[in-house]
């Protein structure tokens, strides 16, 4: 009997330079789906058309060669004009924000958001199933959680995920208006809340806590991480599942970097 296929829509929000990175991403996941399940992969960016398949074009070829029927991109042009009076914190850049507008720039009621540092090592569709019916968001523990909480307007000992790595419930934000409320309160006089900060704030007691294994961020500080759920990090570290780099591995050979230059197309 045949099994039919996993429909996964997967969305990336990158600038120009970040194309290329986006497929290393993009090629981790196809690498690791057992080629049993199809893909529609949205690439959000403010890159124009032409200047989007002049990029993307040979990776897009390279791909097709071994995974032709398994997958489709599709390219959103982004308006940056239309985040004006958004953006307040420097450390992020104004694509961090175009996966908060998902759920009117398409019509698919499920979709996971992922950064484009990043390599997923195992079938991504063991997330893909995670029920989220009564979620807003499923996502990771930020491993600054605690020093975070507050920057969100969180009680202390709450939990404050990171946003590099979403399963979102697109349906429910429709239902909640949930984009509208975001950017209403990321434009209110004085407002100093990142794209993370906010769906910590508006997504609370609505919010799919994943093991951590689904988000590891890498950073320099890895053996302090996460001292309650020490032993947790230390296994997941062991047979990782998706591997986020804070250091970029195309800038430094920092640790792990090993399975990023792997997918590289």
């Amino acid at each position: 009997m045949q099994v039919s296929k996993s429909k996964i829509n997967i969305a990336f929000g990158v600038t120009e330079d970040w194309l290329e990175y986006t497929f290393v991403t993009i090629n981790s996941i196809l690498e690791n789906s057992g080629m049993k399940n199809e893909y529609k992969f949205f690439i959000m960016s403010d890159v124009s058309k032409d200047k989007f398949e002049q990029i993307t074009e040979p990776f897009k070829k390279k791909l097709a060669d071994r995974f032709s029927r398994y997958f489709n991109i599709y390219p959103i042009k982004m308006n940056n004009s239309d985040f004006d009076g958004v953006v307040h914190d420097t450390r992020v850049g104004v694509s961090a924000y175009y996966r908060l507008k998902l759920s009117s720039l398409t019509d698919v009621d499920k979709i996971i958001y992922l950064d484009s540092d990043l390599v997923v090592l195992s079938d991504i569709n063991e997330l893909w199933n995670f029920d989220t019916n009564d979620y807003l968001i499923g996502a990771v523990e930020d491993k600054y959680s605690d020093l975070m909480t507050l920057q969100a307007n969180l009680s202390d000992g709450d939990t404050y995920i990171n946003s590099g790595v979403l399963l979102m419930n697109l349906k429910k934000f429709r239902e909640e208006n949930l984009e509208e409320k975001i950017f209403e309160k990321l434009r209110e006089v004085d407002n100093q809340y990142s794209d993370q900060d906010v769906l910590n704030d508006l997504c609370r007691d609505k919010i799919l806590y994943l093991p951590l294994k689904y988000n590891l961020m890498l950073t320099t500080d890895d053996p302090n991480a996460f001292p309650k759920r020490k032993d947790e990090y230390t296994n997941s570290l062991k047979s990782p599942f998706i591997l986020h780099y804070a250091i970029k591995p195309w800038v430094l050979p920092v640790q792990y970097s090993e399975y990023w230059r792997k997918y590289l197309i």
